[in-house]
């Protein structure tokens, strides 16, 4: 009957390693996270919030997209475990969290680190902002391949407008 009050006081611990187990203990013993990630999404170790973001998969919580959005702001456009991470995490999820993403980003989202989020992404948005990417003249040019590709992974009628978009049609 202590387990939230254990979880909490590892939460707060001093090392990276307890503070993510917290949240691997709170999740195995289906305790509500909510609290938890809310106080951990700004931890000062790329772990923790790595953690984080994978905890937020399937999270019922309507704060859970807020909660990715703030995840995916401190993505640094170098640890390719932490934009994995975010992945993970917004399974099943995309269209909110992306959504909510972007709403926090504003016009800023276009920067290497909000590229790869985008590229990762799976939101029924994604084709389009896949082409303002492949447009954009300050795109660098060795990079165009990955974006292209990352249309592999969606269908439907926002990929074809897209494509359609980036030959001017």
């Amino acid at each position: 009957g202590r387990a939230q009050h254990y979880v909490n006081q590892a939460a707060q611990d001093k090392d990276a390693d307890i503070r993510l187990t917290s949240i691997r203990i709170a999740r195995s013993l289906k305790l509500d996270t909510t609290k938890l990630l809310a106080a951990l999404v700004s931890d000062p170790s790329a772990q923790v919030r790595r953690e984080c973001a994978i905890a937020l998969r399937n999270h019922k919580s309507p704060k859970a997209p807020a909660l990715w959005a703030a995840l995916a702001q401190q993505h640094d456009g170098k640890d390719r475990w932490y934009l994995e991470a975010l992945g993970i995490g917004a399974a099943g999820h995309w269209d909110v969290y992306l959504a909510a993403w972007l709403e926090a980003s504003g016009s800023q989202w276009n920067t290497p680190a909000g590229r790869d989020i985008i590229w990762r992404s799976r939101a029924k948005t994604t084709p389009s902002y896949l082409a303002k990417i492949l447009l954009d003249k300050n795109t660098p040019a060795e990079t165009h391949a990955r974006y292209l590709r990352a249309f592999d992974f969606h269908t439907g009628p926002e990929k074809d407008k897209a494509l359609k978009s980036i030959l001017g049609l």
